[in-house]
């Protein structure tokens, strides 16, 4: 039965992982919207000490006396049906909804919507497009499944427009039904939801099917999902809108196109060629929303980015680190493909699945850096596997890679391979969507033996 949260008397919203970035996002808006909420999750984090500052009541660790109270359970994807709050709400018949349906019905309630997906950089291109409407007055509501600095992963607006990240993993972006439906590209990804790419293909026709589809035309997959409303962006192949003229460096710039009509050099602050494909998707959306370019352009080219992308943490014994949410063969080879600095990439497998499935495309991306650490696997929802294991990844680049390579069980180990090994790079970037972020900021750049080492 559905459950409609906005036109029941619902007043206590429980929660379940409400640490994770999107969760996070949805929490704060109940809180905004006058209901009670409380959460749990694993640990304590930034997300959470925000939430609390906002009036949420946070419990750390999952036990079912959490959700006592709770007239309505939310969920994420990565909650076990064995949680004990979950088998809580469904033993005593509290309403539970699944992250995805409450977002979605957030989004039925303003009268235009623009969800973003794609296989990779939909959280920047998400970003970028709700800059563009904030800097245009339209005074987004913004769910964004990362960090940006001006507003983090969530903002309030005036409820006539929102702007929101739609994710595939398990079919979530179909609970979404938005006035426009962005899709940057389809690879293979989420091995454990898809069965292959014709499956895969066939959900994002369906996220796009009611919707004005924005969507790249020059990926191969995503043509695929082309219909009677369909608007294309592209550098290559003919498109509604379109990049010209590329500086041929590091793709920063480019003159962006209208149906054939020039409407302006642009230079982003972020390089590679995937972050004009993110800018264009912005640039196309906000041109149907008759947004003036000049509001666009100067916007985009003050758009520094999101938090773990190509995020600058510090330094480690005299070398710049840096974070990147790469989690993904195509995103890795992204990252390093113009590089100009000798670089040491730090990579954490994300799920065995995924590592095991595209084991030899992540063997042939990060062999792009010039040294390698494998740090091991971040389960996730799963249960260890040998196959998707971060020591076998480690193993088989070892067959061909002649640069410096190592495997790290654990952080300390990993520190202690970084002290002995970093001063040999230029850079060194900590790669993966796991708890590699977290690692890097608060136990290697933060780490005693380091600080007192940069003190001579």
């Amino acid at each position: 039965m559905k459950v409609e949260v906005f036109f029941r008397n619902f007043k206590n919203i429980h929660f379940i992982g409400v640490g994770g970035v999107s969760m996070s996002g949805l929490a704060a808006y109940c809180l905004t919207e006058g209901f009670a909420v409380s959460g749990s999750d694993k640990s304590m984090s930034d997300g959470l000490k925000r939430l609390k500052a906002l009036g949420a009541k946070i419990f750390i660790g999952h036990r079912a006396a959490n959700a006592r109270g709770a007239e309505l359970i939310v969920y994420s994807s990565a909650i076990s049906d064995k949680n004990p709050e979950l088998v809580y709400a469904l033993k005593k018949g509290i309403p539970v909804l699944k992250r995805s349906e409450l977002l979605g019905q957030i989004l039925s309630l303003c009268r235009r919507s623009v969800a973003v997906s794609g296989s990779h950089g939909k959280t920047t291109a998400t970003a970028m497009l709700a800059e563009v409407f904030i800097a245009a007055g339209l005074n987004p509501t913004v769910f964004l499944g990362g960090d940006r600095k001006t507003f983090g992963n969530f903002k309030s607006g005036g409820g006539e427009v929102a702007v929101a990240e739609a994710c595939e993993y398990r079919r979530n972006f179909l609970d979404i039904s938005p006035s426009v439906a962005v899709v940057l590209n389809i690879d293979n990804d989420h091995v454990d939801t898809f069965t292959d790419m014709a499956d895969e293909t066939a959900a994002f026709r369906g996220f796009v099917k009611d919707s004005l589809a924005v969507v790249n035309a020059d990926d191969v997959y995503a043509r695929k999902v082309f219909n009677s409303t369909t608007i294309t962006f592209g550098i290559k192949n003919l498109s509604a809108y379109s990049a010209k003229y590329l500086s041929k460096s590091d793709c920063r710039a480019f003159t962006a196109y209208a149906y054939g009509k020039k409407l302006g050099r642009v230079r982003l602050k972020i390089a590679g060629e995937h972050n004009v494909y993110n800018a264009l998707a912005a640039i196309a959306v906000a041109n149907e929303f008759k947004i003036p370019f000049a509001v666009v352009k100067t916007t985009l080219e003050n758009f520094d980015g999101v938090k773990r992308r190509n995020e600058y943490l510090g330094d480690f014994c005299g070398v710049p680190c840096f974070a990147d949410y790469a989690h993904h063969p195509t995103e890795i080879a992204a990252l390093l493909k113009d590089k100009t600095e000798k670089t040491l990439a730090v990579f954490q497998p994300h799920t065995y699945s995924r590592t095991a499935k595209l084991l030899e495309e992540f063997v042939l991306s990060l062999q792009k850096a010039d040294g390698i650490i494998i740090y091991k696997t971040y389960p996730a929802r799963e249960k260890f596997s040998a196959s998707g294991d971060g020591k076998r990844l480690y193993l088989k680049i070892s067959e061909n890679f002649t640069g410096y390579l190592s495997y790290a069980g654990e952080y300390k180990t990993l520190i202690g391979q970084l002290k002995a090994h970093a001063k040999e790079f230029n850079k060194i970037i900590f790669i993966g969507a796991g708890d590699i972020y977290g690692i890097a900021k608060t136990r290697v750049i933060n780490c005693v033996e380091d600080r007192r080492e940069r003190t001579f």
